[in-house]
């Protein structure tokens, strides 16, 4: 029986001085009171207070009784007046309500105690009452800080509200809702995992009151399950990404799981594997098989060579290793490890036939080769050492190096030796003399290499001998000439200090050889004769070196470059020169060096730079017709202050254009706020246009300036305007009309003093039939529109944005980038463009970034301009190019069109004849 559905009640009836009329003996045994008393009872003698009688109808008080022995009694009183007699009496409700209390105090303590989360909520998603674990589960205070902190549990509580869907769906239909695992957000933004358990509590008529439940945190246990799934997904990566085969094998032979590898080796399936097992896979002709098994039973551990068999019927190699689980009745399973040896068996046998050949080679070889212990004595000699000494192999294999070597190059050959035994160097080679057998002296080149064993140690000489007898001859004779070469090389210095061009002459390994006095002039460097041993003369202090990459060109080439340009980064900052490298030959033909002569331009190089700045425009570059039109409409626009509408093709610089616009005018020394419109949300985008007070909406802080009041006295600069909603766009067509607007959630209107500048690369007329965009807004930013025209409507701007992309990175990236070759201007003059001077700019980082120094080759463009893409068939061709056809532009179409002059008309918008006049003006074959 519950403690609610047996309550004792009794009733007494009191006059309004506090005497009790009546009491029925429930009220007396409740209060206590004696009913053989002679005088009568007051309320006051009953320990009940004087203010019951006076309040509300119906509004009772909690009385504390104590029964002794520390028992206490808890009575609900009530008093309603009545009338009796003619005269008002009150009523008075005793119920004894102990049990209940004592129930009350029960729960209390569970719910206070209780370590996992227990709550109440309403169907409406708000919390009545959370015990204190739940509310230390979750990082609040407190229960009180937990319930008025969240208002809506469905978008505050749950990391996913599609969690607290499914979680009323199941209540809606169980009414009861168990080991439903989701994720909460504590107070700190942190998150937990709960594992969820809840019931509907309804009333008599089945209404629900509210929902109750236990919320336990599982985040220790989603922790750890997380790194087990790891632990095993990495094992499982491991296994299945393993360059050897790896099986799991029974005590039988039977293969019970088997990796990508293990497949591969024998070219079965998993399931064949399994069908087939060890003894499918491994022949056991000898044996071999069975012994595995065999020493895996025994010892649990197996490694060695088997033979497999491939499902082709292929024999392979195998090195296997296996090892078993242990077992108190032995090995049950084993790991199986195998990997295919074929390839390193047949680097076995290519081996051995190697060191036939050597044998051979060696024994047969027209230099004379021989094998000397450490102490230098022959431990084998060849035919052709024998020819060159006189002396017979078994005469040598008894003697020393040392006695076949001339008296005087003993010292040096020791010394020799010594110093290849220390490590100094793994090699040396030096001319020296032996004595033949007969007496006479024979010089040899000696090229000697130390042989060491796998750990290091040296194990014996191998000399090489060559006669070069002949050759000390003929470099006598050389020497002879010297003499007659030397005028030669006086007369040369003349010449060189004739030349006002710095030159620098430099042999096959990039060592000067000679330079002359124009260095001075032009590098401010030391010159005018021979360089030193290493060719630091000319290349010594703060030069940077840039011209010595057409040197490396030329030498690598053996190919002249003409004409290649520098700029000086190092001591000499500005100097502009142009180099030309050109190879040189020797008497015979062959090729010796390369000569590099410098021309200061400069000079001339300022004056292009000042012919440069003249097509461009505050920032923006270009010199074609269309660019030309709209720089004096910029300048109009800047002296004006009105709404201005800047249309284009995304990256053709509607950002730069607004700019120009801006710090052209008057209010070029207040901001320029800058906002793109499709980057935010509907309601991010008016906080972030307008600006919004504190508690405006969720999330709100602190009061907020908006852009327009940020750009007060400036301009803003909107972007993408094509992507504002409906609602944004009354209200900024509102600023427009009026130069007014209010901050989100406030009602003060403030004044926008701000220019309007918009920008949109959509088609705004469209929107306005499609009901995107407002109309009105349209006209009234329509006030002047500035429509950039796309690239490859400007193709003859291409070089000059090139160059100076080109330059940009070069600088930036600290290279001696020189400019595009024809090869790679051809290709970016073909291709289209498609993302405009962004697609450009980025492209020319592209090959900055690849490109060293020198000439930006085709291989250094980004891919996708090495195959642009040729119109559509059926779509008109390009409108014709103004101002006549370059070679750049005609070699990019002809190399787009692979050389088929018909589709290269239609590419560049020309007609065949219009090409092919072009192509003979240009001198184009």
């Amino acid at each position: 029986m519950r403690p609610y559905e047996s309550v004792a009640v009794g009733m007494l009836l009191v006059a309004g001085d506090g005497t009790v009329i009546e009491a029925d003996a429930t009220a007396e045994n409740l209060l206590g009171a004696d009913p053989a008393a002679a005088s009568p009872l007051r309320t006051a003698d009953l320990g009940l207070p004087d203010a019951l009688l006076s309040r509300p109808p119906g509004r009772g008080v909690l009385l504390h009784r104590d029964r002794g022995e520390g028992a206490a009694r808890w009575l609900l009183a009530a008093a309603r007046p009545v009338r009796l007699g003619g005269e008002t009496v009150s009523a008075l409700v005793l119920a004894d309500v102990t049990a209940v209390i004592n129930d009350l105090d029960k729960y209390e303590g569970f719910f206070s105690n209780a370590v996992e989360g227990i709550f109440q909520s309403s169907p409406r998603g708000r919390f009545l009452d959370v015990n204190p674990a739940l509310a230390h589960i979750l990082g609040y205070d407190d229960p009180e800080d937990m319930i008025a902190t969240l208002t809506d549990l469905r978008s505050e509580l749950y990391v996913d509200p599609a969690d607290r869907d499914a979680f009323l769906a199941q209540l809606a239909e169980k009414d009861v809702v168990t080991g439903l695992e989701t994720r909460f957000y504590r107070k700190d933004r942190s998150i937990k995992w709960i594992s969820q358990a809840a019931r509907v509590v309804r009333d008599d008529r089945g209404e629900v009151r509210y929902i109750e439940g236990l919320n336990i945190d599982i985040t220790a246990r989603k922790e750890a399950e997380e790194a087990y799934n790891d632990i095993l997904e990495r094992y499982r990566t491991i296994v299945t990404g393993s360059i050897d085969g790896v099986m799991l094998c029974g005590a039988g032979g039977e293969i019970l799981t088997a990796n990508p590898e293990t497949e591969r080796i024998f070219g079965l399936s998993e399931s064949d594997l399994a069908l087939a097992g060890l003894s499918g896979v491994i022949d056991d002709a000898e044996g071999g098989l069975a012994e595995a098994l065999a020493a895996l039973g025994r010892t649990g551990k197996f490694r060695g060579e088997l033979t497999g068999i491939h499902c082709a019927g292929a024999v392979v190699p195998l090195e296997v290793s296996a090892s078993g689980f242990p077992h108190k009745d032995g090995a049950s399973h084993a790991v199986w490890i195998v990997r295919d040896v074929t390839e390193r068996k047949r680097a076995e046998s290519v081996l051995r036939e190697n060191e036939e050949k050597f044998r051979r080679t060696f024994d047969q070889s027209p230099i004379g080769a021989s094998i000397l212990s450490l102490d230098y004595r022959f431990l084998r000699v060849n035919d052709a050492l024998c020819r060159i000494t006189g002396y017979a192999a078994s005469e040598l294999l008894e003697r020393s190096m040392l006695e076949v070597t001339h008296p005087d190059d003993v010292p040096e050959t020791i010394r020799w030796a010594e110093r290849l035994l220390s490590g100094e160097f793994d090699r040396y080679e030096i001319d020296k003399r032996y004595v033949r057998q007969d007496g006479d002296t024979v010089w040899v080149h000696l090229s000697v290499r130390l042989i060491r064993d796998v750990a290091g140690r040296p194990l014996y000489f191998m000399p090489m001998v060559q006669d070069v007898t002949e050759r000390i001859k003929a470099e006598a004779e050389m020497r002879a000439l010297l003499g007659e070469k030397e005028s030669l090389r006086l007369n040369l210095e003349a010449v060189f200090r004739a030349i006002p061009d710095a030159i620098v002459v430099v042999d096959t390994s990039m060592r000067v050889v000679r330079t002359n006095r124009g260095l001075t002039d032009v590098c401010f460097l030391t010159g005018g004769g021979e360089a030193g041993a290493t060719g630091q003369q000319v290349v010594s202090g703060a030069c940077r070196r840039g011209c010595f990459a057409a040197l490396r060109e030329t030498l690598a080439t053996r190919k002249p470059l003409i004409e290649y340009r520098v700029e000086c980064q190092g001591q000499n900052p500005g100097r502009v020169v142009v180099v030309n490298s050109m190879p040189l030959s020797g008497e015979s033909g062959e090729f010796v060096g390369a000569v590099l002569i410098i021309r200061d331009i400069t000079r001339l190089a300022n004056l292009e730079k000042r012919l440069t700045d003249l097509h461009s425009h505050r920032g923006i570059i270009g010199k074609s017709k269309a660019m030309r039109d709209i720089y004096p409409v910029l300048d109009q626009l800047a002296e004006v202050d009105t709404t201005v509408l800047v249309t284009g093709e995304s990256g053709t610089g509607k950002e730069l254009a607004a700019e120009a616009i801006h710090y052209g005018g008057p209010r070029a020394k207040k901001p320029l706020v800058k906002v793109n419109c499709s980057a935010l949300s509907d309601e991010l985008l008016g906080s972030e246009l307008f600006g919004h007070v504190r508690g405006a909406f969720t999330g709100a802080i602190r009061d907020k300036v908006g852009r327009f009041e940020a750009a007060q006295g400036g301009a803003i600069f909107l972007d993408e305007i094509g992507d504002m909603s409906a609602r944004l766009q009354l209200g900024l067509l509102r600023v427009l009309e009026s130069k007014e607007f209010e901050r989100v959630g406030e009602a003060k209107t403030r004044k926008a003093d701000v220019r309007v500048i918009a920008a949109t690369n959509v088609d705004l007329p469209a929107r306005i039939k499609a009901g995107l965009f407002r109309a009105d807004l349209y006209y009234r930013l329509k006030v002047v529109e500035v429509r950039l025209p796309p690239l490859r409507d400007r193709a003859e701007d291409i070089p000059l944005l090139s160059d100076h992309f080109v330059r940009q990175f070069a600088a930036n990236f600290g290279k001696a980038i020189s400019r595009l070759s024809a090869e790679a201007m051809a290709v970016i003059m073909a291709y289209p463009w498609p993302g405009n001077v962004r697609e450009l700019k980025y492209a020319m980082e592209h090959a900055c970034v690849l490109c060293l120094e020198g000439e930006i080759t085709p291989a250094h463009l980004p891919r996708e301009l090495l195959a642009p893409p040729l119109l559509p068939s059926g779509t008109e061709s390009p409108p014709p190019r103004r101002g006549g056809l370059t070679r750049e532009m005609v070699l990019g179409a002809l190399a787009a069109c692979g050389d088929n002059r018909s589709r290269a008309a239609r590419h560049l918008g020309v007609d065949r004849r219009t090409l092919y006049r072009n192509m003979a003006r240009l001198g184009i074959d």
